[in-house]
């Protein structure tokens, strides 16, 4: 028996934004109104060199679930897949594969080989068959296309408002906590120090931030930087000061959320002046948290910014 009918969407989804959203969206509405499944097909990295990953494989199938989809397949970056013609990928994968009957895609859209396959080619392919497309126009925010490029441009330059607006959600990354020289600790501000992917992109700066393990969730500053007025290197390392926490941080994998952008990472004459830069920061996020109100157990409520 042939799999049921199905309306798909194809796309890298780097960061799954306001941009991808919408094409999840209309395949989700469309295929609930003919009784059709809906499938997202991924790519697990951009074909072409990037400055960086916005979602990993696991953070972007994580974030496409959340959206209710019928299936997701993920096709990896050494797939055979991607060396297909058009016409292979358009026989083989969406039609033998999924049963597709109806495509929706962005106006940019190209797939198969070299990315020879785009939505003119595919709109002249469906002409004669049981199949419809839905071409989805570019989405702007703030006057601009939003798009994956523009968002790592945005958290390469530390902008992470715009970034954040273009996301439609707050930045985050997750890593494994390790061990350090505790400096931290010793100036009465430790932190979780986290290991994350070489390919994640991790704006400089210092920020208001939700960190989370399981069920978990502590308001929090975040250092990202190269912590110059300790000496401790040029390696970019995430550290994250909880709010009212005074246990230990298990050595699982951690999520940490960027709320809002306090300021820039600086050289301070000495650890003195560090420490009281640091005060200022965590009085300033304990306010922010604060006016959102406090769980019963000790941590803070949030309430995302979009």
């Amino acid at each position: 028996m042939k799999n049921k009918k199905s309306v798909l969407t194809i796309g890298t989804f780097d960061g799954v934004h306001k941009g991808h959203m919408l094409l999840i969206k209309k395949t989700l509405e469309t295929a609930k109104k003919n009784n059709l499944k809906s499938i997202v097909i991924a790519l697990e990295k951009p074909v072409k060199n990037v400055s960086g990953l916005l979602s990993l494989s696991e953070e972007k199938i994580e974030l496409i679930k959340s959206f209710g989809v019928d299936e997701i397949a993920i096709i990896p970056a050494a797939s055979d897949i991607l060396s297909l013609s058009p016409d292979e990928f358009f026989k083989e994968i969406l039609i033998d594969n999924f049963n597709a009957c109806h495509i929706v895609c962005g106006s940019d859209f190209a797939f198969g080989k070299n990315r020879a396959g785009n939505t003119e080619w595919l709109l002249k392919k469906v002409k004669n068959r049981n199949m419809t497309v839905d071409i989805i126009k570019p989405l702007q925010v703030s006057s601009k296309t939003v798009s994956s490029s523009l968002i790592r441009a945005f958290l390469h330059k530390n902008d992470l408002r715009n970034a954040n607006k273009m996301l439609g959600r707050e930045y985050s990354f997750t890593g494994m906590p390790f061990r350090e020289k505790g400096l931290g600790a010793k100036i009465g501000f430790p932190t979780v120090n986290l290991k994350a992917d070489k390919d994640k992109i991790l704006p400089k700066g210092i920020y208001l931030s939700v960190i989370s393990q399981g069920d978990k969730i502590y308001s929090s500053v975040t250092n990202i930087g190269s912590r110059p007025t300790s000496g401790m290197g040029k390696t970019i390392i995430p550290e994250t000061h909880i709010l009212g926490f005074n246990g230990k941080w298990s050595k699982k994998n951690t999520k940490v959320t960027l709320i809002k952008k306090i300021r820039d990472e600086k050289k301070f004459r000495n650890i003195e002046e560090l420490k009281k830069q640091i005060a200022k920061d965590v009085c300033k996020a304990k306010k922010y948290f604060g006016t959102r109100g406090e769980t019963t157990d000790g941590r803070f409520a949030v309430i995302p910014l979009f």
